[in-house]
């Protein structure tokens, strides 16, 4: 029965949200960076499955390799550590780490937006290039609200990857300096505001109703809305159909 007793706790010596807690002690700022967006309870359920059958020993060589780095791996990774198999993705993962997060990366982008001598990051640049027609779908948005978040998230989801490229391949972040006679301040808007003004009743009715025709083809809103506008100016339609 003693013996039972002691290879349990050899198996299970220690809570996982003790050990969610030691993670985020150690190392606070990197743990926000990779757990970004979780819920405490969703950490730990996957702390609980990475470290089941490991030893108190084996945990505590994981926990020394986090002290060491400075930074959290991911629950999977932090299993690997576990077991020795401290070369797998370290060097990769410290790398990723020195990048911002995707909320604080966004927030830089929309204050870019809006200033263009505001400095931005070449992962930020290239993030934003790949979502560019969304950002500019903005503005023919009826709900400008739900078109907003739509860019967002794709920008977000867009910087997630590009930072992941950039590791790969060696990449690191720099400020992004804006090419001499090729790009001027960025468009925000996808409309002149000349245009904007002399749209009529019957021709935002019009892209509207064009737009929901195309969304029911598959398309997204950002991309249906900017197909509708471009289908209307090429047409030369100056009211309803």
């Amino acid at each position: 029965m003693t013996a039972m007793v002691s290879n349990q706790n050899q198996v299970q010596p220690i809570k996982t949200a003790q050990l969610v807690g030691i993670f985020k002690a150690i190392a606070p700022r990197s743990f926000e960076k990779t757990f970004e967006g979780m819920p405490i309870e969703a950490i730990g359920q996957a702390m609980k499955i990475c470290i089941e059958d490991l030893s108190r020993e084996q945990i505590d060589i994981g926990l020394r390799m986090v002290r060491d780095n400075g930074f959290c791996p991911d629950p999977s990774m932090f299993r690997k550590w576990c077991l020795g198999i401290t070369g797998f993705g370290t060097e990769q993962q410290r790398f990723v780490d020195s990048f911002k997060g995707k909320h604080a990366a966004l927030g830089n982008i929309v204050k870019w937006l809006g200033d263009n001598n505001h400095a931005i990051t070449n992962a930020e640049k290239e993030a934003y290039d790949r979502c560019y027609e969304m950002f500019t779908a903005i503005d023919w948005a009826k709900n400008v609200d739900r078109a907003s978040y739509l860019a967002y998230e794709a920008f977000k989801d867009n910087y997630v990857d590009v930072v992941k490229e950039y590791a790969e391949n060696g990449l690191n972040q720099a400020i992004w300096i804006k090419p001499k006679a090729i790009e001027s301040k960025p468009v925000v808007k996808g409309i002149p505001k000349s245009y904007l003004l002399e749209q009529s009743p019957e021709e935002k009715a019009w892209i509207e109703n064009r737009t929901k025709e195309l969304q029911e083809t598959g398309l997204s809103f950002p991309a249906a809305l900017l197909k509708a506008g471009g289908e209307y100016k090429k047409q030369g339609l100056g009211g309803g159909v």
